[in-house]
């Protein structure tokens, strides 16, 4: 139960960069391009909701968050900055950086918002685990 709540979590976050990216192209992004991210987020999240080492607490999962936050203003910023001394204003239309803007975008929002879903998960259980009986 925990991961199916984690899942719905993750695809409500996802549906809303979904819709928001949709509305600010004006267009709406392929079905297939989008339903195989959303699956590659999903496989890449219950992985590290499983991993015996990795987070497990909410407040490990907030910290991961915070970091996956930070990361990608880091990875925009030097795509940015590398973007700009290649004589280009807009990083979008630039493919620099060490693997450019897709690895920009695992990180953030893809990585936040596994986190997030791995926060929800992780409360669910915390909460689960508190009432005696259930």
């Amino acid at each position: 139960m925990a991961d199916i709540i984690a899942i719905l979590a993750l695809g409500l976050q996802y549906s809303v960069i979904v819709l928001v990216t949709n509305s600010f192209l004006r267009t709406p992004l392929p079905l297939v391009a989008v339903t195989i991210i959303f699956l590659v987020l999903v496989i890449i999240g219950i992985a590290l909701w499983h991993r015996e080492t990795f987070a497990k607490t909410v407040n490990q999962w907030k910290r991961l968050g915070v970091r996956s936050v930070g990361l990608g203003i880091a990875f925009f910023g030097a795509d940015f900055l590398i973007a700009l001394s290649q004589g280009q204003a807009n990083p979008l239309h630039f493919p620099g950086g060490l693997l450019g803007l897709p690895l920009t975008f695992l990180i953030c929002p893809g990585g936040t918002i596994i986190c997030a879903a791995g926060l929800v998960r992780a409360f669910y259980i915390d909460r689960r685990e508190a009432r005696p009986g259930t």
